[in-house]
């Protein structure tokens, strides 16, 4: 497996000097609505740093919407086609799709047309990702912060009904503990399981966390069905006080746990 880390822009030297494999960025941290005069110096921030942006999170802002009667198809596509472009010079491999509120149901829409135009949307994604051998993965998000696709289940539920390989399921033990999804659905999932997210695990003298217990479960379930693809820690808890003395142990964490 990968060891990452999810970071901002201005994170990113302390993520490469605490020894993670990748970074994984912001695609909104692109500015894909900009033109290349705004984005030329995020660009070459990212690139100098040398380390890889393998992987990309919080893709789809809330103005651009993927359902509901705000919809702007055009717009939305011009989006993704920059994005992808963007990503693409920054060696990405992934693209997360979680982007609660681009994909919550608008107040007083049809929830039934909703699965439909997510299906849409990822088709839409996947043509723009097909020329850089990109892959979309779904993130499935708690019910509290989104209407829909709040399982690992579920989201690779959708990824096989899109019919295209190259999209695919995440997994994060921050949601799937809030949504007390069952570690079994990693196994039936595996087809489509293809990136994963975990909160900062327990550092010495820090706190506990809610995400605490369980976590070892979790990570063992991952290396028993043979997951080994990418994993990226994501400080949803803000529980990093100390970044560069609390990633190094962070990392070492996890490093132990998945070891085979």
């Amino acid at each position: 497996m990968r060891l990452g880390c999810c970071a901002s822009l201005d994170a990113l030297d302390a993520v490469r000097d605490a020894g993670f494999a990748y970074v994984e960025p912001r695609v909104v941290d692109l500015v894909p609505d900009d033109d290349e005069t705004v984005y030329a110096p995020i660009r070459r921030r990212i690139q100098d740093v040398g380390l890889p942006a393998e992987a990309f999170n919080v893709f789809v802002p809330a103005h651009h919407p993927v359902v509901g009667p705000k919809r702007d198809r055009p717009g939305l596509r011009a989006y993704v086609d920059t994005a992808m472009g963007r990503m693409s010079e920054l060696g990405t491999r992934v693209v997360v799709f979680g982007s609660g509120p681009a994909r919550t149901t608008p107040s007083g829409y049809d929830r039934h047309r909703v699965p439909d135009e997510i299906l849409e949307f990822l088709s839409l994604v996947a043509d723009a990702a097909a020329p850089y051998d990109l892959d979309i993965v779904i993130e499935p998000l708690w019910r509290e912060v989104c209407d829909n696709i709040n399982t690992v289940l579920e989201a690779a539920v959708v990824a096989r009904q899109s019919g295209i390989s190259r999209v695919a399921a995440l997994a994060d033990w921050w949601h799937m503990k809030r949504e007390r999804e069952p570690l079994t659905n990693l196994a039936e999932s595996r087809d489509r399981l293809r990136h994963v997210h975990v909160p900062v695990p327990p550092l010495p003298g820090s706190p506990s966390q809610s995400t605490d217990a369980g976590l070892p479960e979790f990570l063992r379930a991952l290396t028993a069905v043979n997951y080994s693809g990418r994993v990226s820690i994501e400080d949803n808890g803000k529980r990093f006080e100390c970044f560069s003395r609390q990633a190094p142990q962070a990392l070492a964490y996890l490093r132990t746990h998945l070891r085979r």
